[in-house]
């Protein structure tokens, strides 16, 4: 068997303990708060979210647009009420009476 070596001197040991603890809390705060530490991480994940979730509002959004224009497109009943409510028009033998 092969002997251990014998530390020299305590207060070594506790020099290069102390050290061993000192790098593994700067690692530890690197981790938590530096950048793309644990902090970062999670304020990106938020970000990413908030992003989903205005994406989905407007591809919401998009759609009623979309069936808005087919309906304008396709039926002349939709032209007629679009036209009639946006632009005011009304048909030549109608009296239009304002509350």
């Amino acid at each position: 068997m092969i002997p251990r070596k014998q530390i020299q001197s305590p207060r070594a040991f506790r020099l290069v303990l102390n050290v061993n603890w000192t790098l593994i809390a700067i690692l530890l705060v690197m981790g938590m708060f530096g950048k793309r530490g644990w902090l970062d991480l999670k304020r990106m994940n938020n970000e990413n979210q908030r992003i989903q979730n205005e994406l989905s509002k407007v591809q919401e959004q998009k759609d009623v647009l979309v069936s808005e224009i087919r309906a304008l497109q396709q039926d002349r009943q939709a032209q007629e009420h679009t036209i009639r409510k946006v632009l005011g028009y009304i048909k030549p033998d109608e009296t239009v009476i304002e509350f």
